[in-house]
């Protein structure tokens, strides 16, 4: 009977959530945790208290205690020339997924602690730092530009954390022994299904396609994945120049109109989507794009806010259901329900969001592996941060309890599935499949990426590009 309750407590909360975040100022209800059944207290037995003593809580790994687990999760703060402040609902994500461990079956048998930190586009090794040299078990749904800073560190038998981050930006994280991706979209097996979409509904368009790559090497790198794997489906790439983090995009929006682009591949920060976009309507009021696919960085209630007239018919891809199809999920049920009983109304949805929520269920299931939950060889006592990663690496069928298509976390393998969403009115609707809860899951979408091919930790490049 509580279960029933529960689902249906689920529904009825993401159904006003999500009615409240279509609104401009949105309106979020008090969220109860779900109704559980008041245990009958035992009947108490004697206790020996002639001579107590005392209990010693020991710990042999860092961050980890007989009743308490630590955990970190390291994401850029808001930085307006490059992100436009994912760390937020990264971070509320992470702590969601943790309260919803805490209220339930706790995570072989300790509490969940979550530690924010701040790696701030260029400060990601001082954030390793701080990270091995403090008391934490493990790194849970990070996101940072500049992931490979600091590897070194985090992989070295000093520090070993398991890490199993939001998303990756470099090959040389992508390649770490000790580094797991839920669903690794951008890897040297990529999804392509969104280009090969684009394809067939604009094939015109996609002959003179744009992109726009900042000069990072980590997202100019990811820039040329984007073009390798839209260009395999059809794609042909006439413009694709590398832009200053000052500009203003006037002279990035009147080059782009020179040279008659008619659609844009946006993976950068939303909102510079919104300033270039901008720029090219100050230039010339008249111009249009044929289609504007934004991935899943225009994927945020606060983009969505803030888009206005310039985000009308601009598209994103993403590998599991949307946000406004959650009754249909219910991994993204209980996704919405913790985070609105954690945050309330300052909780933000969005694509990282969902993204560093996964990344928590597949440490989960490392951690259930470890220790043998549900087994006679269940022993809580035993885990270890080596015995996570050598269970992570036996993940090779996983969809997130649901949440996304089957991957292969060990293999580095994304799932195959998506869904493209268009901004209309303001709302987010589905524009492909044309079923509500459908996902296309066509093995052809996955294509293999020359670009990443050898590059290992040693011989990638940090440097930016001149």
């Amino acid at each position: 009977m509580a279960n029933i309750l529960r689902s249906k407590l689920l529904v009825v909360l993401a159904a006003l959530f999500l009615t409240a975040s279509a609104c401009s100022d949105p309106i979020f209800p008090t969220v109860s945790p779900p109704p559980t059944v008041t245990p009958v207290a035992p009947t108490p037995t004697p206790v020996d208290t002639s001579s107590p003593e005392p209990i010693e809580e020991v710990s042999t790994e860092p961050g980890l205690t007989s009743d308490v687990m630590r955990i970190a999760v390291i994401a850029d703060g808001e930085n307006i020339s490059i992100n436009d402040g994912e760390s937020e609902s990264i971070w509320q994500a992470v702590e969601a997924w943790a309260a919803a461990i805490n209220q339930t079956t706790k995570l072989a048998g300790r509490t969940v602690v979550v530690e924010r930190v701040d790696s701030a586009v260029s400060r990601h090794a001082e954030a390793i730092k701080q990270v091995c040299d403090g008391d934490y078990f493990a790194l849970i749904g990070s996101s940072s530009i500049n992931d490979s800073e600091g590897l070194p560190l985090l992989s070295s038998p000093e520090c070993n954390l398991p890490d199993f981050p939001a998303f990756i930006y470099s090959p040389q994280r992508l390649n770490s022994e000790i580094t797991f991706v839920s669903n690794p979209a951008y890897s040297r097996v990529t999804n392509a299904g969104w280009a090969a979409y684009f394809s067939r509904e604009n094939p015109n368009a996609v002959k003179r396609a744009a992109t726009l790559f900042p000069e990072l090497s980590p997202l100019v790198l990811g820039g040329n994945q984007t073009i390798e794997a839209a260009t395999a489906t059809g794609y042909r790439f006439i413009h694709s120049p590398i832009y200053n983090f000052e500009t203003d995009f006037l002279l990035e929006a009147e080059s782009l109109i020179e040279s008659d682009a008619r659609s844009l591949t946006w993976r950068n920060g939303g909102n510079q989507l919104l300033s270039f976009l901008e720029a090219i309507n100050e230039i010339d009021p008249d111009f249009r794009f044929d289609f504007i696919d934004c991935g899943q960085n225009c994927y945020s209630q606060r983009w969505v806010s803030a888009a206005g007239e310039f985000g009308e018919g601009v598209s994103v891809w993403l590998p599991y259901l949307p946000i406004e199809e959650a009754e249909l999920s219910d991994e993204l049920l209980r996704y919405l329900f913790y985070l609105l009983s954690t945050h309330g109304s300052e909780g933000v949805t969005s694509a990282a969001g969902v993204a560093a929520w996964s990344a928590g269920l597949l440490f989960q299931e490392a951690v259930s592996r470890a220790v043998g939950l549900d087994s006679a060889a269940y022993d809580p006592d035993s885990l270890t941060r080596e015995a996570v990663i050598e269970a992570a690496k036996t993940i090779n069928f996983w969809d997130a309890n649901g949440l996304h298509g089957v991957s292969n976390p060990s293999e580095r393998i994304p799932s195959p599935c998506f869904v493209i969403v268009t901004l209309q009115d303001g709302v987010w609707k589905r524009s492909y499949p044309s079923r509500p809860g459908e996902l296309d899951c066509e093995d052809s979408n996955l294509v293999a990426l020359a670009a990443l091919q050898g590059l290992t930790q040693e011989n990638s490049s940090r440097e930016n590009p001149e």
